[in-house]
């Protein structure tokens, strides 16, 4: 019986710019997502220990969905990034926010 690798393909990305530091990711996976004394941005701090269960806990309960997972390439989560406030449909600053 061929051992297959459940995270063979996958990819975790944080974007910073979603990141809001709430710490529910950690709370989620403990010791898996930790936040980055300096910056605040939550960062996988054991990927090779973690579980696709973890993995995918922190991601779903992240409430700005920063934790992107990947594989082989296409996102599976989420599998829809709602825009920010402030950015445009490309995810782009639209520069509505601005005051003048």
């Amino acid at each position: 019986m061929e051992n297959r690798d459940p995270k063979r393909g996958i990819k975790v990305t944080i974007d910073p710019k979603r990141c809001i530091a709430n710490a529910k990711c950690t709370a989620a996976a403990p010791g898996i997502y930790v936040l980055d004394d300096e910056t605040g941005v939550a960062v996988i701090e054991n990927e090779e220990a973690a579980t696709l269960e973890q993995l995918f806990a922190g991601a779903r309960a992240c409430p700005t969905q920063a934790i992107i997972i990947e594989q082989f390439g296409r996102r599976v989560f989420p599998r829809i990034l709602t825009p920010m406030f402030g950015e445009g449909k490309d995810g782009q600053d639209d520069g509505e926010g601005e005051t003048r």
